[in-house]
């Protein structure tokens, strides 16, 4: 189309070279109106070309958006998975086992009474990788051309895991102050003994009480079961959207 017009123009110059003066009103106008097409045409162009780069760098800042937050979502489920379910609750659920062997079967290993009430006592604390999204949302969520991933996106982090962890930490916390508050009742005061030539402290040790009988440890072994289940429950209940989530995104990211 330039081309097209710059031989017009070309042509009417050539024509108009050394008599300029009768060039007629009709070829002035056309000569008048081609350059001003070529100017329009150069805008346009030039337009379209910034627009190209514009959505080009949108895409690009896209695509490494959806990386990071991805990538948090994945060191958050196996933090879950591995760390607070399968490192946490699991101590906290085998020492509950433990002692509810022993009051339905009268037997049990006294060695292992210390270590089960350590882990009977022990707590967790719930935190997950928000910085990639809130890095996304201060920028312009939009910026995600997906509507279906956005809104799942959205969805996680704006209501599902600020809902699920905030259970989380409501049941851990009351757990937590009912094992405050009995174990200074029932854990023993520090201890130490030489062996072979050196200092071996005992700071986990749990006075002799009857453990079928003692209403602190009874109510610490309660809470200490029923919390922990409550816990995992609501763990796997968030962690299957957020691999659902995952999935998503690397199919967005390939495409991208």
């Amino acid at each position: 189309m330039i081309k097209f017009f710059r031989n017009i123009r070309q042509q009417l110059l050539s024509e108009g070279k050394t008599d300029r003066p009768s060039w007629t009103v009709g070829r002035y106008f056309k000569y008048a109106i081609g350059e001003i097409i070529l100017v329009v045409i150069g805008i346009l162009i030039a337009l379209q070309i910034n627009n190209w780069n514009e959505e080009k760098k949108a895409r690009v800042y896209e695509k490494k958006m959806l990386i990071e937050i991805k990538h948090a979502l994945v060191k958050d489920v196996e933090f879950f998975k591995n760390h607070l379910m399968g490192n946490r609750l699991t101590r906290i659920q085998n020492a509950c086992r433990f002692f509810e062997d022993y009051l339905i079967t009268d037997s049990i290993n006294k060695d292992s009474i210390n270590y089960h009430y350590d882990g009977l006592t022990n707590g967790l604390q719930v935190t997950y990788n928000k910085g990639p999204y809130e890095a996304l949302k201060s920028t312009g969520i939009d910026r995600v051309i997906n509507d279906s991933l956005r809104n799942m996106i959205i969805e996680l982090y704006e209501f599902k895991l600020p809902r699920q962890t905030g259970l989380i930490s409501i049941y851990m916390d009351r757990y937590m102050t009912s094992t405050e508050k009995y174990d200074e009742e029932l854990r023993d005061d520090l201890q130490l003994e030489i062996q072979n030539g050196k200092v071996i402290y005992h700071y986990m040790r749990m006075k002799e009480v009857d453990l079928k009988t003692d209403q602190s440890f009874l109510t610490l072994l309660s809470w200490g079961s029923s919390s922990s289940k409550a816990v995992i429950y609501l763990f796997n209940s968030i962690i299957p959207d957020m691999e659902n989530l995952i999935t998503e995104l690397n199919q967005e990211i390939d495409q991208t």
